[in-house]
């Protein structure tokens, strides 16, 4: 009976000691602690990097030869020091990009945009010919000059595989150039300067960067008298603006 009622002693105890432990801590007598925390910008880098990449020489791409009795074929290019031309062709084009076998051909040379930067950029491209350059040559849309017996030129411009006659009133086209492949860039961390940075890459070998590129092309209607034309020079206008895309 006594061993009993010990044990009821001890256990009581112990729960009033537990209890009183609660209570103390519930009160805050125990300690009471505030933690404060600060948070800080990594650092900030400009994403947006413009590079369009552009043909270095245009000066001459656009000029052209117009033979419509094909005489240079016919004399094989006796005049110009036997310099391969295109067969069959009525206008020419100087070459130099090393695309074509012939030194001159009826398609110029491409122009190509080629975009680096990590933006989208939008071409807008205008092409036309002089009106007052034409004096009594006639622009015509029709490549085969079918029922044609003017003095009439045709150029075109080659936009992929499209062709677009150029006409009285100009080409003007847009083209949206995609933002280089995002393998193409990394970011950096200069330890000198402790900043942050984002950069093309120094080797891009392998990666393919979107381009666009244009040519013109052109021929001259051989059934038209143009014995009294031959002091005329067309001159053809040609201008690009690049741009971000929105």
């Amino acid at each position: 009976m006594k061993k009993g009622f010990e044990r009821f002693v001890a256990a009581a105890l112990a729960l009033i000691m537990i209890t009183g432990l609660s209570m103390s801590a519930s009160a805050g007598e125990i300690g009471k602690e505030d933690k404060t925390g600060v948070g800080g910008v990594e650092g900030t880098v400009v994403q947006d990097i413009y590079q369009v990449v552009l043909p270095t020489v245009t000066d001459d791409v656009f000029d052209f030869i117009i033979d419509p009795q094909g005489l240079i074929n016919k004399t094989n290019g006796a005049a110009y020091e036997g310099k391969r031309f295109e067969d069959n062709s009525t206008l020419f084009f100087k070459r130099s990009d090393g695309q074509v076998k012939e030194d001159y051909s009826s398609t110029s040379d491409a122009i190509t945009i080629t975009n680096m930067g990590s933006v989208a950029v939008n071409v807008s491209l205008n092409v036309s010919i002089s009106k007052d350059s034409l004096g009594k040559i006639e622009l015509t849309n029709d490549k085969k000059f079918k029922d044609d017996k003017n003095a009439s030129l045709y150029m075109a411009l080659v936009n992929g595989e499209k062709e677009t006659p150029i006409g009285e009133d100009g080409v003007s086209i847009d083209v949206k150039v995609d933002a280089a492949p995002e393998e193409a860039y990394e970011y950096r961390y200069d330890k000198e300067k402790e900043l942050y940075s984002y950069q093309r890459k120094e080797d891009v070998s392998g990666i393919e960067f979107p381009s666009y590129s244009f040519q013109l092309t052109g021929a001259a209607n051989g059934k038209g008298d143009w014995s009294e034309l031959t002091k005329e020079v067309p001159k053809i206008n040609v201008s690009w603006k690049i741009t971000p895309v929105e």
